[in-house]
């Protein structure tokens, strides 16, 4: 109980521009989006993309994001049935206190234009964004996605 009168008692003290953080949300809207060739700018993602794979590419901090902690588990429990066509490539854009993320996840943040956290990006064998997702996604909703690309023989 003590716990929640201090949220709000900061809430009142110290309003906030945005309220996204507090819900899980990333804000704004990319500069990279749906239909748009993706920034392949990263060694693991060039490679991926180089065998032929659909790329998941999200951006997170799985160690002090739970909706990031959460997206990156329904990835990774995917990932076994999919392992042959599917690519999974977390970036720590923005970090805790307590060490900072690798300089080339700030510039690949910075170039799809993500701010909060996680985004989850779904780029066809070709390099083109099918699908983005902003915030929390479930496994179903992931999978769902994923098949569209993967079974896309036109892609």
């Amino acid at each position: 109980m003590r716990r929640y009168l201090l949220v709000i008692l900061i809430l009142i003290l110290f309003p906030f521009h945005s309220y996204a953080g507090l819900r899980g949300m990333p804000e704004g809207k990319p500069r990279v989006e749906v239909g748009d060739k993706a920034p392949l700018e990263t060694a693991d993602l060039k490679k991926a993309h180089e065998q032929g794979k659909v790329i998941l590419l999200m951006f997170g901090n799985i160690d002090h994001c739970i909706y990031c902690e959460k997206v990156w588990g329904n990835i990774r429990n995917l990932l076994p049935q999919y392992s042959k066509d599917v690519a999974a490539i977390l970036k720590t854009h923005r970090a805790s206190k307590f060490w900072g993320p690798e300089d080339e996840a700030v510039k690949l943040g910075e170039i799809y234009g993500v701010i909060g956290e996680p985004w989850l990006f779904i780029i066809d064998k070709k390099g083109i964004v099918r699908h983005i997702f902003m915030g929390f996604a479930g496994r179903n909703d992931i999978e769902m996605e994923l098949k569209k690309v993967v079974d896309d023989k036109t892609r």
